[in-house]
């Protein structure tokens, strides 16, 4: 301790004198100026007194010889004449040493107040390289606590992928599961069929042989006529699929005639055990999704309205189905859910084929566009996102700056997209670019975007208005409004076109249902049956009946034939 404080006042002195000797060396040669100057005024000062005392004496004389104008000068007179004019210019002298020791002193005074400046300089700059060690140390800590949360977050990204992986693998094991069960379900209801047939023969005492060509009945049918229906029904659902793909080479949905407003409701179908949120009719209308918030989606035959049948059910999703879309080939089924998942189904078999991943939060809606091989989906993380079904892999991402909650696809090939948001605007994207086109801002918050069948007009449902935007997309404008009083919207009501585009539908919260005539711009008159909330309103694609939507998981099939 005693060395330490030893060499800390050693080196105090040594500070103390470089520090003097920058302080006093620079003025030295001021000072010894100013020395030398004050011992000349003080000589000069001393010879002033003496000379103005003489002076006195002289002025005497000279008053005195003025007073004798005849008097001669003496030589003393002549030398006080001499020392006159000496005074003369030693005053003279005087007067530019008293301004040169003025302009000293200012300058002395100059150096002192520099002289402070400096100390005061010199104890902020001892201040800041104070402060710069504190700094320079915090420094050094702050870089140790950078290094380790760098290897922290090295170490949580690594994990992070370890997690994704590890959720991926379990996706599709789940996925594996899925289809399993699937497989399982159908084998079984395989050898149900064939034990049944096994006990109707048992039961008539046919040998097998005599089972294929006997004509014996069971139940009113003989067996022959038993396998010749499974096979007349085998056939037919063949060549109903070799239908639809040949008449489903192109998107436009066919349909017959003018649409109609039908006026009564035919059937009333139980379909789910929760809230419905989704509904998709195939595109030749011979078959019908509906998704909610049971987790599941349930495939329906709907080729002979106001009749259907519940022929598949699809599971796999771990939230509510918020919107379906079936191919144009009637072979697959994409839906979007709260899961923040895209999944797409095999409808032969009901089995998941592609689980798309990507998106942060629920997905409000999904479509297949470019002849079904890539699929759009809108999600409430503010994105777009397009996959390649093939390779179920995002191909490209669009940031919309808003809540997607519904779009449509302008063109086949998928460079037009539309998408309603929640910040009250329509945006149109070309998918190859990154920002939209144009954007359009609507009266409320967008829940649907809905594209007529020739492709020339869009209806936008509106929830804060809750009104119909009826736009030509040819001058991107609104060109009319449909309003009605008691209309009322929820967040995931979907208006909808008839198939000829001379009808909008939308349902009301109340249980209403809303149609306007685009060509008169009329409301038409439909009457209330349903008493809850109807989410969706979609016409079938032969134009003359549609299927609502109640929250109450139920649908109703509307039509205007005499039953």
């Amino acid at each position: 301790v005693v060395s330490t404080q030893s060499t800390g006042v050693v080196s105090t002195q040594s500070t103390g004198r470089k520090r003097n000797g920058r302080e006093t060396t620079p003025y030295v040669d001021v000072f010894d100026s100013f020395a030398c100057l004050y011992a000349s005024l003080e000589q000069y000062r001393g010879k002033i007194k003496k000379l103005d005392y003489e002076n006195v004496k002289r002025q005497e004389d000279i008053k005195s010889i003025m007073a004798d104008p005849g008097k001669k000068l003496t030589d003393g007179d002549k030398n006080f004449l001499a020392l006159q004019q000496d005074n003369i210019q030693l005053q003279r002298q005087n007067d530019s040493y008293q301004k040169e020791f003025q302009r000293m002193g200012m300058r002395i005074r100059e150096i002192t107040r520099l002289d402070v400046q400096l100390i005061d300089s010199q104890q902020k700059c001892y201040g800041l390289e104070q402060e710069n060690g504190a700094m320079r140390d915090e420094l050094t800590t702050l870089q140790l606590m950078y290094k380790k949360v760098e290897e922290d977050n090295k170490r949580m990204k690594a994990e992070n992928q370890h997690m994704a992986e590890k959720i991926l693998q379990q996706k599709k094991e789940e996925v594996d599961v899925i289809n399993l069960h699937n497989e399982t379900m159908k084998k079984i209801k395989e050898h149900q069929m064939f034990f049944e047939l096994e006990n109707a023969r048992r039961e008539d005492n046919i040998s097998p042989e005599q089972s294929v060509s006997s004509n014996t009945t069971v139940g009113g049918m003989g067996r022959s006529g038993i396998f010749s229906r499974l096979f007349r029904k085998s056939e037919s659902e063949s060549d109903e699929h070799e239908s639809r793909h040949s008449s489903a080479s192109s998107r436009c949905r066919l349909y017959s005639g003018p649409s109609i407003i039908p006026n009564k409701v035919a059937t009333k179908v139980d379909c789910h055990t929760s809230e419905l949120y989704s509904m998709a009719f195939s595109y030749q209308g011979t078959m019908l999704a509906t998704g909610g918030a049971d987790k599941c989606i349930k495939l329906w035959k709907s080729s002979n309205l106001p009749s259907v049948e519940n022929f598949s059910t699809l599971s796999g999703c771990n939230a509510g189905v918020m919107s379906i879309d079936i191919d144009e080939r009637d072979q697959f089924v994409v839906a979007g859910s709260n899961d923040a998942a895209v999944r797409m189904w095999q409808i032969t078999g009901g089995q998941v084929k592609s689980t798309f991943m990507g998106h942060d939060n629920k997905i409000y809606t999904v479509k297949f566009y470019n002849h079904s091989q890539r699929v759009v989906s809108g999600s409430h993380d503010r994105t777009l996102r397009l996959w390649d079904v093939r390779s179920s892999k995002n191909i490209r991402t669009i940031f919309a700056r808003s809540s997607c909650h519904d779009l449509a696809v302008l063109s086949e090939q998928g460079t037009n997209i539309v998408s309603g948001h929640f910040d009250k605007r329509l945006r149109f994207w070309d998918e190859r670019q990154d920002t939209s086109s144009h954007e359009m801002l609507l009266d409320g918050r967008i829940t649907s975007v809905d594209l007529s069948g020739c492709g020339k007009y869009l209806a936008c449902s509106c929830k804060d208005a809750s009104a119909i935007k009826f736009i030509d997309l040819k001058v991107n404008q609104a060109i009319a409004t449909f309003t009605a009083d008691g209309l009322k919207m929820g967040e995931h009501t979907r208006c909808s076109f008839s198939p000829d585009g001379q009808y909008i539908a939308v349902g009301s919260t109340d249980g209403s249902i809303f149609v306007w005539n685009t060509r008169t711009l009329k409301q038409e008159v439909v009457p209330k049956h349903h008493t809850s909330a109807v989410p969706v309103v979609k016409w079938h694609p032969m134009g003359q009946s549609f299927i609502s939507l109640e929250k109450s998981k139920k649908f109703f099939i509307w039509t205007d034939l005499d039953l």
